[in-house]
């Protein structure tokens, strides 16, 4: 299994400095992790830097409360996207979904959906599973099966009560079934190998997470894989 392919790598705390976003894209060229997750206003520079490199580029919207307003969240999307950022990860109006004014979200997440899949950008809509109850949650994941072009649906913006639960990831495999979509991402609290490996066994296509490169160590130990050199053992 290539784990490095699951990984998003991710740098997303507001305090974040310039050269941890340096040694973020540094250490995911080394690893070859899927993509680099950062923070918006670092997106189009770390795009940038990681011209001709096979790791892709994504970036959050209305991050991480989700609370934006319509037009202002799409416009957002269309930005990045427009700018050339390979994945949009963007935060569903939880509240509005908690509070069953399903017009607005189903809205915004079929319009987000549209732009992206037209102009040749993956979508991850983040829920925060911590706040919906199972009946949320598969309301939410069979509305974006079967009703929308996302193509990720994703647990948690990793700043909230909770992160991914391993019975949220299975419960929505199962309702996937024998269908290709919507992928699953697992974010939050996502720290050890056995993290890592539990998610993907229970469904999850991608992995959100800040504890990549110290992951990736711990699964090449096991495994013997070497990113260069010589083998030792």
């Amino acid at each position: 299994m290539e784990l490095n392919k699951y990984i998003d790598h991710s740098l997303l705390k507001p305090q974040a400095s310039i050269k941890e976003f340096d040694k973020l894209l540094e250490e995911a060229v080394k690893y070859q992790f899927a993509a680099v997750c950062v923070s918006p206003h670092m997106a189009t520079s770390c795009k940038a830097a990681l011209q001709g490199e096979d790791v892709k580029v994504a970036t959050v919207v209305s991050f991480p409360q989700g609370n934006l307003p319509f037009d202002l969240k799409l416009q957002e999307v269309q930005y990045f996207v427009d700018k050339g950022i390979d994945e949009i990860d963007f935060v569903m109006n939880y509240g509005d979904f908690i509070w069953k004014n399903f017009n607005s979200v189903t809205k915004e997440i079929i319009a987000i959906g549209d732009y992206c899949a037209d102009n040749g950008a993956v979508s991850k809509c983040i829920v925060e599973t911590c706040f919906l109850d199972l009946e949320g949650l598969g309301a939410i994941f069979t509305f974006i099966k079967d009703e929308t072009r996302i193509d990720f649906i994703k647990t948690s913006t990793g700043f909230s009560d909770a992160g991914a639960q391993i019975v949220d990831i299975k419960f929505w495999n199962q309702l996937r079934g024998d269908s290709e979509r919507p992928l699953i991402k697992a974010a939050g609290g996502i720290r050890t190998l056995e993290d890592a490996l539990a998610m993907i066994e229970a469904g999850a296509n991608r992995l959100g997470m800040s504890a990549s490169v110290e992951v990736m160590e711990e699964y090449n130990a096991r495994n013997q894989t070497f990113t260069g050199g010589e083998e030792t053992a």
